[in-house]
């Protein structure tokens, strides 16, 4: 053990100069405790304490506040103080200090034998007076001698309720101090009350050195966890250094000379080796429990905790799960590693993979990572690499993976494989971006040097993560080359997830019923596995399997199952979690539901990347589900179309996989013509056109504006296609086609109830009510048709009586420029001022408004606006 050199001196450390008898001297000014001095004088006044006990750690600053509550007490009690040393004579001290200092003259009692005649004497003495009587016993875990012992037990315990004890000490003296909790008679001081604040750091810091900053002080603070003497030793330090305060703050962590001395002072030297040797052991790891100082120390751990208990060493304290969990104050554990060192490198190697062994069987195998990049070789650390790398990237522990080996391993940080498991990493957080890079260099080293994993690992991670990568970033998956059936690696989180990138390049290639038996297969590799997260992300993309094939009903269910899923293994939140939210909320959208307000937000989350930016977590798809959601219950709904249409068009140009993009286009184009901006809507879909092509969903969105337009022959030309083909097409667009073709045939009662029958037989499975509610007339129709419909009946009710299914008025279909018009008129403008912003003659606006005016059924511009807002017009 080091030796101390004396470079603090203890008063400086302490605050306070002890006398022989009576209160110390305070050599600081203190800072004020308010809450803590509040607590001493209510045990004084309660009649039925006898004792305060007062246990803490060394430094704790138990003296200076009995001193500073001593100088301020104000209350007419007659009061002692004692400070316990190890002297011989402690009994005698004891008696004569406190017989001194309460003036009681010395003359034993004479009854009693000699052990208790001075405790006697003293209790006949105060018993007589009437004032109150505080005593105060400092340093009390010196106090050793059964003979005081003995007398201090037989006088606190016959005192009046006059007299209270103020015990202060790092541990408790061997008094039978259960007697006096059982008669409610001892409260106690927890040690942790004493811990400074941050604000009273910052006081006592600023006492030597004022000009400290903000930062500097929180340094001090996490570095010190409030410990009063390390505090005023770090302020000292830092004073003392103050021309490169920089360097002293990075000397306090290690810890300087100052700290390491008064932890030896202090804590150490009065140890025995055993237990100087025990602590040491243990601080290697950054906890323990007692089976892993067991571990470290070849056994005795319970006894040794025991000792330490017994004294009152400063341990900290964590229960997880069902094990206690023991560690050091940060800079104690930092002076015992540095004894540690001392031990010698084999020792300390040794110990460092005892703690790495121990972690890993304990399934902690993060925590054990930095022993084992201490430990000796590269045996160890590669083997756990090959075991546990992978799952601790799939358990959304990756980031401290690579951190860890970029700092103290970057040359195997280097190999092909952790630069693979960085690019999954990004995957998972739903970042292709950068996913993409992170796959280039993996692919570069693969061709310099050879990794310490088996090259059909390499192989088959490369297609998995390139493949999920152009998933997620929207790019052509053609020439993704994956081997189907796909080769097992014997490693069963490669090959689930390996199997899990496979069925979503297979989706977007248009296979969903491959897909499927891809998930399935998954899915049950990573149930017999325990993989929770890739469980997890296979019902995720299960859920979505049953979405693009139009089983609304079944993607709700998976995607409820794997949130239970997430919420059951507690796997935290990710791209696939926030997916599954959001396709829990778009079915619950579908079928006529308001989603939960909480899954609404989960799909606007976003994530910030590597260099600053922001992007949807879950994907852009996500997002619009989620601007979707939220443009229902808009207040103003023309704001919140307008970004449901940024949001689409983003998800055009950064995303645009047809298969999973195209099926967005028509619910953003109901919204778009719900706030009457067919034009708006119009661009939006001949960009989709462009991006995407001739799709069923674009050509819903087209029919959608015609019918707005009141054009039924465009309506009905643009969706004979899909008519023709509507047991094939996505459930959907067929519903939303048959509902088109419906509306479009007013004068055709027969044709118009043959399309409500089959957009009703279609939506009944799944119960889909949204396109009811999007397409105008259609509920109209629907009441027309009430009895009409035959087994559809049922259905037809159950949207007719929906919450949501307003019955719009039926309004004159004006033209394009005749709504231009309409909109300019609350303006309060003249007839020339709206034909000067139109650049057409006056004449031109009047020819407009004789039009508005009659379909309107309006004689005044009054009237027309009226009758324009309760139609919806504007």
């Amino acid at each position: 053990m080091r030796t101390p050199q004396q470079s603090v001196p203890l008063a400086a450390v302490h605050g306070v100069v002890r006398s022989p008898a009576g209160p110390p001297r305070l050599t600081i000014q203190p800072i004020d405790r308010p809450d803590l001095r509040d607590r001493i004088d209510i045990a004084v006044s309660d009649p039925n304490t006898r004792v305060l006990m007062i246990c803490a750690p060394a430094g704790s600053g138990k003296t200076i506040l009995l001193t500073d509550w001593m100088r301020r007490h104000v209350g007419g009690a007659e009061s002692a103080w004692l400070t316990v040393s190890r002297a011989s004579t402690q009994a005698q001290l004891l008696w004569s200090t406190l017989r001194t200092q309460l003036a009681v003259p010395e003359a034993p009692h004479p009854g009693h034998a000699a052990p208790l005649a001075e405790a006697v004497q003293l209790l006949d003495a105060v018993s007589a007076r009437s004032t109150p009587v505080v005593l105060v016993i400092d340093d009390a875990h010196l106090l050793t001698d059964p003979v005081a012992l003995a007398g201090l037990e037989y006088f606190l315990t016959h005192a009046p309720d006059t007299v209270t004890a103020l015990v202060a000490g790092r541990f408790d003296p061997p008094v039978r101090w259960h007697n006096f909790e059982l008669a409610g008679q001892l409260t106690r001081m927890p040690a942790g009350l004493l811990v400074m604040s941050h604000e009273q750091v910052a006081q006592l810091c600023r006492q030597h050195l004022p000009s400290l900053t903000g930062d500097e002080l929180r340094t001090i603070a996490n570095l010190t966890r409030g410990w009063p003497a390390l505090v005023r030793i770090s302020a000292i330090h830092l004073a003392s250094h103050s021309r490169n305060r920089v360097a002293a703050l990075t000397a306090l962590a290690r810890p300087s000379q100052a700290v390491s001395d008064f932890l030896m002072r202090e804590l150490i030297e009065t140890l025995s080796p055993e237990l100087r040797l025990f602590l040491t052991y243990t601080s290697i790891p950054d906890s323990f429990t007692e089976q892993l100082a067991d571990e470290l120390t070849g056994g005795g751990a319970a006894h040794r905790m025991y000792e330490l208990d017994r004294i009152n060493f400063p341990l900290t304290q964590a229960l997880r799960g069902d094990e206690l969990w023991f560690s050091y104050h940060p800079m104690l554990r930092s002076y015992l590693r540095t004894e540690a060192d001392r031990l010698g490198i084999e020792t300390r190697r040794d110990l460092h993979v005892r703690t790495a062994t121990w972690l890993r069987h304990a399934d902690q195998p993060l925590a054990a990572l930095p022993h084992l990049l201490a430990g000796p070789g590269e045996t160890h650390l590669q083997r756990f690499l090959i075991d546990a790398a992978l799952e601790l990237v799939l358990e959304g522990r990756g980031c401290g993976l690579f951190a860890a080996l970029h700092s103290l391993r970057p040359d195997l940080a280097d190999d092909p494989y952790i630069w693979l498991l960085c690019a999954m990493n990004a995957l998972l957080y739903g970042d292709a971006a950068d996913a993409l890079p992170l796959l280039e260099v993996a692919r570069t080293r693969q061709s310099t040097r050879v990794s310490f994993v088996p090259a059909s690992w390499i192989e088959l991670l490369t297609a998995a993560t390139a493949a999920g990568a152009a998933v997620m970033a929207g790019t052509a998956v053609d020439d993704i080359t994956m081997r189907e059936p796909m080769q097992s690696t014997g490693n069963a989180d490669i090959d689930c997830y390996a199997t899990n990138q496979l069925a979503m390049a297979t989706f977007v290639r248009g296979d969903i019923a491959r897909a499927a038996e891809l998930l399935h297969s998954a899915l049950a590799v990573a149930e017999h596995s325990g993989r929770a997260r890739l469980a997890v992300q296979a019902v995720t993309r299960l859920a979505t399997a049953a979405g693009l094939a139009g089983e609304i009903t079944a993607m709700r269910e998976r995607a409820d199952r794997a949130l239970s899923l997430a919420a059951e293994y507690a796997v935290p939140d990710n791209p696939d979690t926030t997916l599954s939210l959001t396709m829990s909320a778009l079915a619950a959208y579908l079928q006529g539901e308001w989603p939960d307000p909480a899954q609404v937000r989960a799909a606007m989350t976003v994530h910030s990347r590597q260099d600053g930016s922001s992007v949807p977590a879950a994907g852009w798809h996500a997002h619009v589900v989620g601007r979707l959601l939220t443009f229902e219950r808009a207040a103003d709904k023309s704001t919140a179309a307008d970004t449901l249409r940024y949001s689409m068009l983003e998800l055009l140009d950064k995303q645009a996989v047809p298969m999973m993009s195209s099926g967005l286009v028509p619910p953003v184009v109901w919204a778009l013509l719900r706030v009457h901006e067919p034009r708006t809507a119009r661009l939006l879909v001949e960009h989709a056109r462009r991006t995407l092509g001739d799709t069923p969903d674009i050509a819903i969105a087209r029919a959608a504006i015609a019918n707005a337009a009141n054009s039924p022959a465009a309506t009905r030309a643009l969706i004979r296609p899909l008519i023709e083909n509507s047991e094939t097409i996505h459930p959907t667009n067929a519903i939303f086609a048959w509902l088109l073709y419906a509306v479009s045939h007013p004068e055709q009662p027969l044709k118009a109830r043959e399309g409500m029958a089959n957009a009703l037989r279609i939506a009944a499975r799944d119960k889909l009510v949204r396109p009811f509610l999007e397409v105008p007339q259609a509920i109209r129709l629907l009441d027309a048709l009430a009895g009409q419909l035959g087994r559809h009946d049922v259905f037809a009710d159950f949207v007719r009586r929906h919450p949501r299914a307003q019955r719009r008025t039926e309004h004159p279909t004006l033209t394009t420029t005749e709504v231009t018009v309409l909109r300019l008129l609350p303006s309060g403008r003249t007839t020339q001022h709206i034909a000067d912003d139109l650049g057409v003659s006056i004449n031109t606006v009047k020819t407009h408004l004789r039009g508005i005016y009659t379909k309107l059924g309006a004689n005044t511009r009054v009237d027309a606006l009226d009758r324009a807002r309760r139609t919806g017009l504007i």
